[in-house]
């Protein structure tokens, strides 16, 4: 029966090294057949917790934390947990620069069930954009740091038009996991700022109070800012794929293309296994 803990005894092997997105060391062993239970024989659980485990279970360490927790990989910043995901995969496939894997959709010909076999090239792909902080020059530079402790969390910027500094906090997989239980009706422009928490630091008489920004009253150049600012400190990781769908010629314009995220799918840790 499958126990986490089974995993944390990591058998000596050759170790992956790798940066980083934040710039801390890290290193990973190899996936193995028995990881492979992580992700498909624990039912309740949904996929980023699976996802969580994995890791945690693979890394070896993360700068000078050896066989980090469950619960440290999931307060790592989102990027770098991706990374190393990848990372992770991509060493114990050899480096491959291809992904194969088949897509099942149902066709417009009477609802019958297809398999289409597609391919794509990892080569162009994974390439991230470093964390950086904001001086008080303005000047935005890489964040290098040795250490996961040392990380500063938070960024602070003032917005153009009301002249308040606004503090955000850099995305992790915390708030991955509450952005993915939103319901997809429910999600609007501001979902991306609010997963950052936002506040405006309000001076009373006798101390000074964060308060929550209220995006609908914010200006429009505000926002931008803000959302600008984001972008820039953060650091930019795509894991997403888009290809035609097998039957775009039979679909609507809105259908015609498929947007897949790898880390979203067992098939991508496993190729045998089916999307």
């Amino acid at each position: 029966m499958f126990t986490f803990e089974n995993f944390k005894n990591k058998s000596i092997m050759a170790n992956h090294t790798f940066t980083l997105p934040s710039g801390v060391e890290a290193e990973t062993t190899e996936l193995e057949g028995k990881h492979q239970r992580i992700l498909t024989e624990q039912t309740g659980k949904n996929h980023a917790d699976k996802l969580n485990e994995l890791l945690a279970a693979l890394l070896v360490r993360v700068g000078s934390v050896k066989n980090p927790s469950v619960e440290f990989v999931g307060k790592m910043l989102s990027a770098d947990r991706k990374w190393a995901l990848i990372q992770a995969r991509q060493f114990s496939m050899d480096f491959d620069p291809t992904f194969k894997f088949k897509f099942p959709y149902a066709s417009e010909d009477g609802g019958i069930k297809q398999e289409a076999e597609l391919e794509v090239n990892l080569e162009e792909g994974f390439v991230f954009t470093p964390y950086r902080m904001r001086l008080e020059s303005g000047r935005l530079v890489e964040c290098v740091y040795g250490e996961y402790a040392d990380i500063e969390r938070t960024r602070t910027i003032e917005l153009p038009k009301s002249g308040d500094k606004v503090t955000f906090t850099l995305l992790d997989a915390v708030g991955e996991k509450h952005a993915q239980a939103i319901p997809k009706n429910q999600r609007s422009s501001h979902s991306s700022i609010l997963l950052r928490n936002p506040v405006v630091a309000y001076k009373t008489e006798s101390d000074t109070v964060p308060i929550k920004l209220d995006l609908d009253k914010m200006k429009l150049k505000d926002i931008e800012a803000l959302r600008t600012a984001i972008k820039e400190c953060e650091a930019q990781l795509d894991t997403e794929i888009m290809f035609a769908h097998p039957e775009a010629d039979k679909k609507p314009q809105n259908q015609k293309e498929v947007v897949l995220d790898l880390l979203g799918t067992v098939a991508f840790f496993y190729p045998s296994e089916a999307i």
